[in-house]
């Protein structure tokens, strides 16, 4: 009968409608980072005040800024020509130093530091993992990927501010960096189980 919907014509809702199920493991990884970065974003100020370090503070962005702009160039040619280990694995580990000198930091100097290293770590990663989602998804679906992309990316901006006030009453802010510069380095063998093998095997494959 004429304008009657067939059986396999009506379709319900799928989550694979919305999210790109290929880009998933990598979002988990930038879910993770995104919520240890998410601190900095929302309490750099108040652990300014609570060191004395308020002039210093105003700067940290730009020089975390600057960093990300002098890298992303030579990361992205390393990541396209030797694979996304290449660039991800350094940028764990300044990452997690950047945080782990930022929760010790006594003077503006170091406190500046941690953000440049914050620069080379999380801001080549946040890039990094873009592509690889990306990368991994058949071309009629890049638009789900980076759509999967940013919805865990903004979970972990939008959320971990408000799941980490709840230990801010317990640890100072300083104890907070410090941990969650551990959770980063941890997060590297997330990555490795997730994505890292996996990469490793393709390019030995070649």
């Amino acid at each position: 009968m004429e304008g009657t919907a067939t059986p396999t014509e009506v379709k319900g809702l799928k989550l694979s409608q919305f999210i790109e199920p290929k880009a998933v493991p990598i979002s988990l990884i930038t879910l993770a980072v995104a919520f240890c970065y998410s601190s900095i974003l929302s309490f750099i100020n108040f652990y300014a005040i609570e060191i004395d370090l308020v002039s210093a503070a105003s700067f940290f962005f730009l020089v975390y800024s600057f960093a990300v702009l002098i890298s992303r160039p030579i990361t992205g040619r390393l990541m396209d020509v030797k694979g996304a280990n290449y660039v991800m694995y350094p940028a764990f580990l300044l990452f997690t130093a950047g945080m782990l000198l930022l929760g010790s930091a006594h003077n503006s100097i170091t406190l500046l530091l941690s953000g440049i290293l914050i620069g080379f770590g999380f801001g080549n990663m946040q890039s990094c993992t873009q592509a690889i989602a990306v990368k991994l998804t058949p071309i009629h679906r890049m638009g789900l990927a980076t759509s999967t992309f940013f919805i865990f990316l903004d979970a972990g901006l939008g959320f971990g501010p408000y799941l980490l006030g709840f230990f801010i009453q317990f640890i100072n802010y300083s104890t907070l960096y410090i941990i969650l510069g551990f959770v980063v380095l941890a997060t590297t063998g997330l990555y490795y189980l997730l994505h890292g093998k996996k990469e490793r095997a393709a390019l030995n494959a070649f």
